[in-house]
């Protein structure tokens, strides 16, 4: 599995997480990160580690970072409903913040002085940091409100809609937005 089997059409790094975990034809998930080595890839794919790092997380870490991705999208299920997140995600999401505290670093660059962040923690809870504070930055951000889910009968895919109208329907329309103009001209050709 490369790069390629990752969708990242999101707009938001914790979407694209959410979004490792697609419908199967017939029902059912599919699970992208299934493995910790998957999980590697993919965070590879996100640009939040590089080849040079060493992360190698075990079954446990990974569990973890399943029940979190579960618990974002329990959030992620009450924004595009309208209501407010669980407070079981919140104190999750707070949890994740504290074990990972980011440290502003200030460096010349070839553009100028830039301001950044350098996480404290060990890689293992910087991950699920980082996620847990692109989430945050949605919410406080008021980006929730452009959060969707994927108009396609068959699809699970979320993303944040950042067209200038709000009115984005499929997560991609190479893939969704596609098939259903593929329906919709089979169905008027058969009138």
């Amino acid at each position: 599995m490369g790069a390629v089997d990752f969708p990242f059409f999101g707009n938001a790094l914790w979407v694209d997480f959410l979004n490792t975990e697609p419908a199967r034809p017939g029902g059912g998930r599919d699970d992208r990160i299934s493995t910790p080595e998957a999980f590697v890839r993919w965070a590879q794919a996100a640009s939040l580690i590089s080849s040079e790092d060493a992360f190698q997380p075990d079954e446990v870490w990974l569990e973890e970072a399943h029940q979190f991705r579960t618990t974002l999208r329990e959030g992620a299920d009450a924004l595009v409903t309208d209501r407010n997140p669980p407070s079981a995600t919140i104190v999750a999401v707070n949890e994740k913040l504290a074990r990972s505290p980011v440290v502003s670093t200030l460096i010349k660059g070839g553009s100028g002085w830039q301001v950044k962040p350098r996480f404290k923690a060990g890689l293992a809870d910087a991950l699920l940091g980082r996620l847990a504070a692109d989430f945050a930055e949605t919410l406080a951000s008021g980006r929730a409100n452009r959060l969707r889910r994927c108009e396609h009968p068959s699809c699970v895919m979320m993303f944040i809609d950042t067209s200038k109208n709000g009115k984005r329907r499929w997560c991609s329309m190479e893939t969704c937005g596609n098939r259903e103009k593929a329906a919709g001209r089979r169905a008027r050709s058969k009138l």
